[in-house]
């Protein structure tokens, strides 16, 4: 029995892009599931590491580096995998290693200098605080509210324009914001929902809401670059 009733809408049919998103997750949900469930596992490692702290610090060490390693990676692939997906291409496991291949270098390259961003800023504002630095600290959380805003940008503009550089990336999603400032917050909202629910749900972060921000990412990227 299907989980999704097939005579509903169809992606192509849809305009909204919760809703595409949606219909695009119903059309193969087991394999986003599946999908969903190979990203989400990379951070298991270093959950371990935390939750158990009687384990020897080297375990420990070696389990939260392997997280750190594979987890770019890991969202490299969830991205441009999901990015063929919403062109036609149906998920596959040679379509996972395809794609790892093409990506790995690039996640290392492009994806952890933005990433790390948001590690200073969180350091910069940590710093501030423990010596009362209040303007600075206020700019700090400021300017990581509006990181968070022009990322949802990132992963696709990783797989669709290549030739961009870790800066080039950066000052796009920034041209992008600018472009239609409406729909990206709205887009960014639709993503903190879903992390939301997720969170709460606990299970959603592991089964299927990593794939759907990917989706809605990807879904107002091709909006917003070709409206």
């Amino acid at each position: 029995m299907p989980f999704f009733d097939d005579s509903g809408p169809k992606p192509e049919q849809e305009r909204n892009i919760f809703w595409r998103s949606i219909s695009l997750v119903g059309d193969q949900l087991e394999r986003m599931v599946i999908l969903n469930i190979a990203w989400s596992v990379q951070s298991l490692p270093a959950l371990v590491a935390w939750v158990i702290p009687a384990l020897p610090d080297g375990v420990r060490i070696a389990l939260t580096l392997y997280s750190a390693v594979a987890f770019l990676p890991a969202t490299m692939v969830l991205f441009a995998a999901l990015n063929d997906t919403n062109k036609g291409t149906p998920l596959s496991l040679d379509m996972a290693k395809e794609v790892f291949k093409l990506y790995w270098l690039d996640s290392y390259l492009k994806l952890l200098p933005l990433v790390s961003l948001f590690y200073w800023l969180w350091l910069g504002a940590s710093i501030a605080e423990q010596n009362m630095w209040l303007i600075i600290d206020v700019l700090a959380r400021l300017l990581i509210l509006c990181l968070a805003v022009i990322a949802i940008y990132w992963g696709p503009l990783l797989v669709n324009k290549r030739q961009l550089s870790a800066l080039g990336i950066f000052v796009e999603s920034i041209r992008l914001f600018w472009r239609k400032p409406a729909r990206t917050l709205f887009a960014s909202a639709l993503c903190f929902i879903a992390i939301l629910i997720g969170v709460i749900s606990i299970g959603g972060l592991y089964l299927i809401v990593p794939v759907l921000l990917a989706l809605i990412q990807i879904q107002n990227f091709n909006s917003t670059a070709s409206g």
